[in-house]
């Protein structure tokens, strides 16, 4: 009986080169490629035939098709120029098993926050930046997103004291009562300045009030000069019953992605403490 060979992870640098040329683009041999978190993606500029710089991605997943697959072709068919993000250009898929997609964007004039999805530094934005991120959230609230497109589901809310226990001693009330339009990735290496733009729009959906703050702030806990400044530019909704679930489910989101990645083992320790001040702070 011979033993099945382990599945070999699919070649993402020959993905995105064979894309450029299937895009008709060009880029060095030795072109700076960024891999994505957890190693699905891989993304890089190129230029076009007209002489024109971009970004392309290349994302692999085992079949086509499916939430994190369409989320970016969705976002630009339904989210309206109140939400500042790249233009998407092209996309172009191949293969079956596994399946590799292609997304072209402009190339974009502002530069990332953070190369980090959690700061290390203070963010040191400006009062515009804050004005221009709470009005485009508040805009992406009124997005039409389709009903079966969760960022997560109640179920997984209902489970979230499995990683924070203290959550369920306290008797928190884990059921949503809003679900709005969210990004649901909203960290500090998505976002950039001058201008303002959101990137990587493929997990957004639905996701309960106040979500997308939660995660801001949560992501800067270990820069408490910059997680006032959230706590302050978003106090009417982190301040509330909804809030209070939203920060509490970001902060179980972190705890769990601790056993994975030593970005979150990093950041789990303040995700722990500020869960805790969530658990006392009087309502």
């Amino acid at each position: 009986m011979t033993s099945s060979s382990p599945e070999r992870k699919p070649d993402l640098h020959q993905a995105w080169h064979h894309a450029v040329a299937a895009l008709n683009l060009s880029a060095p041999d030795d072109v700076a490629l960024h891999p994505g978190l957890g190693g699905r993606t891989l993304s890089g500029p190129a230029t076009t035939t007209e002489g024109s710089s971009v970004w392309l991605r290349v994302m692999s997943a085992p079949h086509p098709g499916g939430k994190v697959w369409e989320g970016t072709s969705l976002a630009d068919a339904l989210l309206g120029g109140d939400v500042p993000r790249p233009r998407l250009l092209a996309e172009y898929t191949w293969g079956e098993t596994p399946a590799f997609q292609a997304l072209l964007w402009e190339r974009m004039p502002g530069t990332v926050v953070s190369t980090t999805p959690a700061l290390t530094t203070p963010a040191n934005n400006d009062a515009r930046w804050w004005h221009d991120l709470r009005r485009a959230l508040t805009a992406l609230q009124a997005a039409p997103a389709p009903q079966d497109r969760q960022v997560f589901t109640q179920a997984f809310i209902h489970r979230i004291p499995d990683h924070i226990p203290e959550i369920a001693e306290a008797g928190v009330d884990l059921n949503v009562r809003t679900w709005v339009a969210s990004h649901g990735d909203l960290h500090w290496a998505n976002l950039t300045r001058d201008p303002l733009m959101i990137l990587d729009w493929e997990g957004w959906g639905l996701a309960p009030l106040g979500y997308d703050a939660a995660v801001l702030h949560a992501y800067a806990l270990a820069e408490p000069e910059t997680a006032a400044e959230v706590r302050e530019a978003f106090a009417d909704v982190l301040n509330t019953g909804a809030g209070r679930l939203a920060h509490l489910v970001i902060c179980a989101e972190i705890v769990q992605a601790a056993e994975r990645d030593a970005l979150h083992a990093r950041l789990a320790p303040y995700a722990r403490r500020f869960a805790a001040e969530v658990l006392t702070a009087p309502q």
